[in-house]
């Protein structure tokens, strides 16, 4: 701006809407950075003449690796062996997949703008959350540069608030389980691609969460998917759920805050508040695992080479939460716990503090890597 002096555009969520903000961007023709902040997770979108060209995500569900994996576009292990090159030689994931030919430009190119569109929208399902937008600032993102149009994506972002209001009086939150129902789904054969993946992995005990992390997709997506199953009469509700108290809290965003700037035990306290008025809070007891986890500091060797202390019949008929099952049946007696992070959809601190615990469980085991057993080396 003239004189040096840049626009200072922030605020909360509740009092001005994404709505608002992106057609606000988009009619000024603004470049620079919109900051998000949500009760977990941060999101940076990149803006170019009102136009969006790219955004970062703090949430690990978000990052390419997990969309080109849930398209089946990429295995965990060439995704892994990519990741261990990125780190080396600094190179775009996309641009390293494509000179394996793994994957065309073409595709990349859809995928990210899938990634970019899916972040955005997740944004306008947050019901907590603030805003700062930096004008003129730079993204400083090394990533694959689109040019995308406002109103159409602010447009989808209405519609699917509009729809999950109504999934949610339905299907009231991650810990709900549906269970097929074999009469109807006959009557209605062949089914859509998707529809059929999510209808296979229904078994009347799995829950939504989980299915969210074998399949790795949004979880609008597979709520909506349910939902729709649902209205046509496929899938029976178990359990509708919503005894997690997963909708975000100003005390969340607060504990979320203080372990950022590494104020672990007033984090802690803070979520102790959050936890004595709502006990089975998925998002705080999660938040209150990492906390404890780092204040411990009694995180396992990434370089531990982890395998299973039990039987795979042993391990199926084990208590453990979607999170902690997704690690344990990644282990392969083969891949460190740094590999396994690299492939994780969620983050680095809560993986480890995941780790420690089935360590400690006696449900892994760990060894140190043979010498110049180097797995990603030996991979690539």
């Amino acid at each position: 701006m003239d004189g040096g002096l840049a626009l200072a555009l922030r605020g909360d969520l509740a009092t001005m809407s994404l709505e608002d903000i992106f057609q606000w961007l988009a009619v000024g023709k603004k470049t620079g950075v919109l900051e998000l902040k949500g009760s977990l997770h941060t999101k940076r979108v990149a803006f170019h003449e009102g136009r969006i060209t790219s955004i970062w995500s703090s949430d690990p569900r978000e990052y390419l690796g997990q969309y080109l994996l849930a398209y089946n576009r990429i295995t965990e292990e060439q995704l892994r062996d990519a990741l261990a090159t990125q780190e080396d030689e600094q190179q775009l994931l996309g641009r390293i997949l494509v000179n394996r030919q793994l994957i065309t430009e073409t595709e990349i190119r859809r995928i990210v703008q899938m990634k970019v569109e899916e972040s955005i929208y997740d944004t306008f399902l947050w019901s907590v959350g603030s805003f700062e937008f930096h004008d003129g600032a730079a993204s400083h993102q090394k990533s694959m540069l689109l040019s995308l149009d406002v109103t159409g994506i602010v447009l989808e972002g209405a519609r699917r608030l509009d729809d999950w209001q109504r999934i949610r009086k339905v299907i009231r939150g991650g810990d709900a389980i549906l269970s097929p129902i074999s009469e109807a789904i006959a009557e209605h054969l062949p089914l859509a691609t998707e529809d059929a993946n999510v209808l296979a992995r229904l078994d009347g005990h799995r829950r939504i969460d989980q299915l969210v992390l074998e399949l790795r997709l949004p979880e609008f997506k597979i709520n909506k998917l349910l939902f729709d199953l649902h209205e046509r009469g496929l899938v029976r509700i178990v359990n509708p759920g919503g005894n997690l108290g997963e909708n975000p809290s100003l005390q969340l965003q607060r504990a979320r805050a203080l372990v950022e700037k590494q104020k672990l035990q007033e984090a802690q306290e803070e979520l102790r508040r959050i936890l004595k008025d709502q006990p089975r809070h998925l998002d705080a007891n999660k938040m209150m695992a990492v906390v404890q986890d780092l204040l411990q500091e009694k995180k396992p060797d990434l370089d531990l080479v982890p395998e299973l202390a039990m039987s795979l019949d042993e391990l199926t008929n084990t208590d453990l939460g979607p999170n902690e099952a997704f690690l344990a049946t990644r282990v392969n007696g083969l891949w460190t716990i740094r590999d396994i992070l690299s492939i994780a959809p969620f983050e680095p601190d809560e993986c480890l503090g995941i780790f420690s615990k089935l360590l400690k469980r006696g449900i892994l085991k760990a060894t140190k890597p043979a010498q110049g057993g180097d797995q990603r080396g030996a991979s690539r």
